[in-house]
């Protein structure tokens, strides 16, 4: 069988979606990092130095590009291979297994991943587009000028409806992470009696309540300081 064949198969698009969903779980930790500068007490300094780093340096530029292309592959295949299950079983069964055949958080992975997804395109519209294309007064430090980004955030996350939009989408990120960092350890067969219990602790604790939770107090946190 051709590699294209293979991918085309529900093991390779699952294969794929758990490669490209590890991939992200290791994005998500970098860009929480850099996020949370936006926190610190000067008056937005540390966090324009970094973004101007990340959109000015060639290599995290490729990245950044290939990481777009990531998510869409990610969730193309992701919902194909929902609606190729359940096209698969048209009729309902007339007693719903529940439990005993999978966990709450896979059966909201597509309700879940659609949140995500629409969070992830406002996000890129109100501050991805602004960093490369928007009208973004300058700052100075030292004697260098960069795009004050941390204004057009803090002006962001001054409106509670945006506030709330986000802590929404950290909500759906950690029910997407919470299964599916899991379940890409049982796609690639890494999963094993010695180690599931670390698994677990990692895609429960790290991925699934810190990073989101880490993500979600950026924007209360610059409310309430706000009002």
């Amino acid at each position: 069988m051709k590699w294209s064949q293979f991918f085309n198969t529900s093991i390779g698009k699952k294969l794929l979606v758990g490669a490209t969903g590890l991939f992200l779980c290791s994005f998500v930790i970098v860009h929480l990092a850099g996020n949370l500068a936006l926190l610190k007490e000067d008056e937005g300094e540390a966090f324009n130095v970094y973004a101007a780093f990340m959109s000015h340096n060639g290599l995290i530029q490729f990245i950044a590009w290939g990481l777009k292309v990531v998510i869409l592959i990610h969730a193309i295949l992701a919902f194909q291979l929902t609606f190729r299950n359940r096209a698969a079983r048209p009729v309902k069964y007339a007693i719903n297994p529940g439990n005993q055949t999978s966990s709450w958080f896979s059966r909201q992975m597509a309700i879940m991943g659609s949140i995500l997804l629409i969070f992830l395109i406002i996000h890129l519209k109100d501050f991805w587009y602004w960093m490369h294309y928007g009208d973004v007064r300058p700052v100075t430090y030292k004697g260098e000028e960069y795009n004050n980004l941390y204004l057009v955030v803090q002006e962001a996350f001054k409106q509670l409806w945006m506030v709330i939009l986000y802590v929404i989408g950290m909500i759906g990120l950690s029910f997407h992470l919470i299964h599916g960092f899991k379940s890409a350890f049982q796609t690639f067969g890494l999963n094993h009696v010695k180690y599931n219990g670390l698994i677990n602790f990692v895609g429960v604790w790290l991925f699934g309540i810190l990073i989101p939770i880490g993500f979600a107090i950026i924007p209360v946190v610059i409310y309430f300081k706000s009002i």
